[in-house]
């Protein structure tokens, strides 16, 4: 188990990436101009020729050399974002169900975030809030059952407490 933030094994595995793409530009380059510039003679024409052969050349290799390594950087930056979106889209996908959950059933068991997955305190607060709502709709309906109670028996004083515990619930939630 690591002590550190996940943020930094996301950061260094990044870090790591760009520096191997990075070398791979950098070797890529320089092989191109080994290959374009051909053998090194002395003479004056040789390195006249040798000049308009690599002018000649350069453009296409340092061309396809480039978009070689734009299609690498993005493959690999893809495979990294699909990584890590999976860390992130598993747990908000996990918190529109739970939602969908609390709203349907007071009694459903809410689903629990995967190992490795993130949002961990942010699950945490919605699995209290929805508790707390569950345990808040229980009150309510046990109140309004009392003072239905009340009312039907034709107890006012007990219909009066019921409906001023219910208003005190109500403004329990106001915003």
């Amino acid at each position: 188990m690591r002590n550190e933030p996940l943020i930094f094994f996301h950061l260094k595995l990044v870090a790591k990436i760009s520096l191997g793409v990075g070398t791979v530009a950098v070797l890529s380059l320089l092989i191109s101009l080994l290959l374009i510039s051909g053998p090194t003679d002395e003479t004056y024409s040789a390195i006249i020729r040798s000049n308009s052969m690599t002018n000649d050349n350069l453009g296409k290799v340092m061309l396809t050399i480039g978009l070689m390594l734009v299609a690498i950087a993005g493959v690999i930056t893809w495979l990294i974002t699909l990584y890590s979106s999976f860390r992130i889209v598993g747990p908000l996908y996990r918190f529109t169900q739970n939602l969908k959950l609390a709203g349907t059933s007071d009694f459903s068991r809410l689903i629990e975030l995967r190992k490795g997955d993130a949002l961990r305190d942010q699950s945490a607060n919605i699995m209290m809030a929805v508790s707390s709502l569950r345990d808040h709709y229980a009150t309510v309906e046990q109140v309004a059952e009392e003072a239905l109670a009340a009312f039907e028996q034709g107890d006012a004083t007990a219909y009066t407490d019921a409906v001023a515990r219910l208003k005190a619930l109500d403004d329990q939630v106001r915003l």
